[in-house]
């Protein structure tokens, strides 16, 4: 007859193999993840990764008669929301770029300027750098 010593013991020993299992592949989901954002990130190739993908509404953009510009800053939503706001501005996208948050702003150059933008997103605390200016033909 097994006592219930003996029965809790097997228990737990099993409990304790489910819960080394659980941990493992935990462990290994996450480094998958890690290693997939590593590699999303563009940190292996050199690549810069930009969300959304540069170049992306390009054309789009253009046909509209606007400029494009993507600023780096500190918070990509506060930026959104310094720039929202402003006359000009038709169109925001946060993204990141390597590490670096950015906003992609499409805007008529003919309403604002982008030393405009700069000085509202400095106003906002949240300006680090104007990446890239594509200005409209």
């Amino acid at each position: 007859m097994i006592s219930f010593i003996q029965l809790t013991r097997m228990h737990c020993e099993k409990g304790d193999k489910m819960n080394r299992a659980f941990f493992a592949i935990s462990g290994v989901l996450l480094l998958l993840a890690l290693f997939s954002l590593f590699l999303y990130s563009g940190a292996m190739t050199g690549a810069a990764t930009l969300f959304p993908v540069p170049g992306y509404g390009t054309n789009q953009a253009q046909e509209k008669g606007l400029s494009i510009v993507i600023f780096k800053v500190k918070c990509y939503e506060e930026g959104k929301v310094a720039l929202q706001g402003l006359n000009g501005i038709q169109k925001i996208e946060t993204g990141f770029h390597d590490v670096q948050e950015t906003d992609t702003v499409y805007y008529d150059p003919k309403v604002i300027t982008i030393e405009e933008m700069e000085t509202a997103l400095k106003k906002a605390g949240t300006y680090v750098e104007t990446m890239k200016k594509k200005e409209r033909n």
